[in-house]
């Protein structure tokens, strides 16, 4: 069980990855050239290993070759892979006119989650491998933007530091790409990244290299541990680290999965496509069908995402910085604030309360909550929570796919600035055949005795914070009818001149999408509005209905 913050992410990050590609020109080389001498001089110095013969003083010597023509060790390499279950392909390219054979690499190396590139290519000093490095970032970033990979430059040079500003500005020159990269911090490391890329610079063992990490020194053996280090940093926050190990599962269990659909259902289920055709696609019962099984992997395989609390006291101890918020909310209270975020992340705001006076339960009011809520934040406007709480409520979107007006949209109608749920069931909203009429619910910004009541947040497009209130009151409903797609029958977006989405109404009028909620999130949402409108009204002694609501 990992202890650390730094050993939780390397974990899943080991578990996660499987496919690393090592690219030189020289792989099939042998590492080490003999040099043999004849007659050497009485006058130097006696050579190394040196044998009287018939013909004279003779030596032979067994030299390390030149610092820019040392040759990797190919079986040390991949065999440090395989004992971390990591398959490692080696590449060795032909030198072209326009240098490596790059249309060859960039598709190998977009499909391995580790790409170790040699900085000598075919007698040239990083250029070449500055070229297919910038290559393989445009190409991949185009291809495969979301997929997490790390780039390591491994090289015999003396002045790692160089190297790497060498590349990062290279990188740095790529159109509409470059800007996203930064440098680490870290002093300590040579490397730099973006959303999705690390690039970090490793060297060669057996050069004398001062005011270096000796880190970054790296021989064969140790590359598949460096490699899985540097990988990890990529994901090495609490829930990043949770969710790479989650998605570790999952792809280990894709066949356990698949299994499950056997080709012998196939009949059964073609005949429920069959009866199905006239008002649906079964087609769309895919996607439920396997984000189940998804989740059933997730829940059983995982053993609960495993945070000890020394891993949480870790977090506590590296990673949280106390906000200077704190003292001017505990003032003159001394409290040790990291032990007691310690306290509160391993056993919670209710023991910590109860040990500490200072803290007060988040349960016992609104106010207590917004204070308590804020003690882990960076600082007192930190807008971490309001993000959390629209991620755990909103629907992510991972493609460029028509957005619909179903269930849970939510949209903004600009002139008269009013944000709208849409509750129209989602059988209501699709197969549309002719106009069709949809139904909101208005949302409101609102406060009350000061403190904010907020059941839903939203993040507009413009990266923008909007903290909404949803009464589900039947006066406060709002509905307008929509022309949907021929194609497609369903009520889907148009792009305005500044690439928004809004959809139009049969009045010209635009409501532009904001968002997505969640099914779950939804559906209690038009549980709790059919739960007000299906209210009764009585005729009975107000004496007694006062009473009852005590």
């Amino acid at each position: 069980m990992p202890e650390t913050l730094q050993e939780y992410s390397k974990d899943a990050a080991e578990a996660f990855i499987q496919t690393a590609v090592f690219i030189d020109d020289r792989i099939y080389q042998k590492r080490e050239a003999t040099v043999e001498t004849v007659d050497l001089p009485q006058t130097r110095e006696p050579a190394a290993n040196t044998e009287n013969t018939e013909n004279g003083n003779r030596a032979t010597t067994t030299q390390p070759l030149p610092a820019e023509e040392t040759v990797s060790d190919s079986y040390k390499i991949i065999n440090s892979f395989a004992e971390k279950g990591i398959v490692c392909s080696m590449y060795e390219p032909k030198d072209t006119p326009n240098g490596p054979e790059i249309n060859s690499i960039i598709p190998l190396c977009i499909a391995a989650d580790i790409v170790i590139v040699d900085w000598n290519l075919h007698g040239n000093i990083g250029d070449k491998a500055i070229g297919l490095i910038n290559r393989l970032i445009s190409q991949a970033i185009q291809d495969a933007p979301e997929q997490i990979r790390l780039v390591l430059v491994y090289t015999q040079e003396i002045d790692l530091v160089s190297v790497t500003e060498r590349i990062f500005n290279a990188i740095k020159g790529l159109a509409n790409i470059g800007d996203s990269f930064q440098p680490d911090m870290d002093k300590n490391n040579l490397a730099f990244y973006s959303g999705s890329y690390r690039v970090a610079v490793l060297g060669k063992p057996g050069r004398e290299r001062t005011g270096i990490d000796p880190r970054h020194v790296v021989c064969e053996t140790e590359l598949a541990d460096t490699a899985i280090e540097e990988f990890a940093k990529l994901a090495q926050g609490l829930l990043q680290a949770a969710i790479l190990l989650g998605l570790a599962k999952i792809r280990n269990n894709s066949r356990k999965i698949l299994s499950r659909f056997d080709r012998q259902l196939d009949p059964a289920f073609l005949t429920h496509r069959a009866m199905a055709l006239d008002t649906e696609d079964a087609l769309d019962h895919i996607v439920p069908l396997l984000v189940s099984e998804i989740e059933s992997v997730l829940e059983d395989a995982l053993p609960h995402l495993h945070m000890s609390d020394e891993v949480l006291k870790d977090w506590c101890n590296k990673g949280w910085k106390k906000g200077d918020h704190l003292e001017r909310v505990y003032a003159g209270q001394g409290l040790d604030y990291l032990q007691v975020a310690k306290v509160i992340c391993t056993e919670g705001f209710k023991t910590a309360a109860k040990d500490y006076a200072g803290i007060q339960s988040p349960y016992k009011s609104k106010g207590n909550a917004e204070k308590a809520g804020k003690f882990l934040l960076p600082s007192e406007d930190s807008d971490a929570n309001l993000r959390f709480a629209h991620f755990m409520a909103s629907r992510t979107f991972y493609g460029d796919n028509e957005k619909m007006l179903m269930l849970g949209s939510i949209l903004h109608d600009r002139h008269q600035d009013q944000y709208l749920l849409c509750i129209q069931p989602v059988c209501d909203s699709v197969r549309l055949k002719e106009r069709r009429t949809f139904v909101f619910v208005k949302l409101h910004k609102k406060e009350e005795n000061g403190v904010k009541s907020v059941s839903h947040v939203i993040v507009k497009p413009d990266n923008s914070i909007v903290e909404l209130l949803y009464k589900p009151n039947s006066y406060e409903c709002f509905s307008t009818s929509f022309d949907p797609n021929e194609n497609l029958k369903i009520i889907i977006a148009r792009t305005d001149n500044q690439d928004e989405l809004y959809f139009e109404d049969i009045r010209g009028n635009r409501y532009y999408w904001i968002g997505q909620l969640r099914t779950s999130h939804a559906q209690d949402a038009v549980g709790r509005f059919a739960s007000n409108i299906s209210r009764v009204g009585l005729t009975e002694s107000e004496w007694l209905r006062l009473l009852a609501k005590k």
